[in-house]
């Protein structure tokens, strides 16, 4: 049985985005998407911020595909980025190590 990701896949390659669809295009979709997420979260509709989550994950599994990679090996490859990344939260996100300069933070 496929998994949902393989699905949205599928979906995607029978609606040709392999051969007409465009990175620069699905960059575009990827940022209407944000800001459905952002006025979701802003109107605190939970259904919509769900919605808008789903649809994201969708143009990023599209972007992968054109870019020949898949949005799981890309997930993947972020883990191994971040697994051992030290930090700390400032204004309810988190700032790696390397970037406390940027934000003013003194290393302890």
């Amino acid at each position: 049985m496929l998994d949902v990701m393989e699905k949205v896949e599928e979906w995607a390659r029978e609606r040709k985005f392999p051969e007409h669809g465009t990175i620069e295009g699905q960059l575009r979709k990827l940022q209407e998407e944000v800001d459905e997420l952002v006025e979701a979260y802003e109107s605190d509709n939970g259904v919509e911020y769900v919605d808008a989550i789903g649809d994201i994950t969708v143009v990023l599994t599209i972007l992968a595909m054109l870019g020949n990679t898949s949005l799981s090996y890309c997930y993947r490859e972020a883990y191994h980025q971040i697994k051992d990344r030290k930090g700390q939260m400032l204004n309810g996100a988190f700032v790696k190590e390397q970037d406390y300069a940027k934000f003013g933070i003194d290393r302890d």
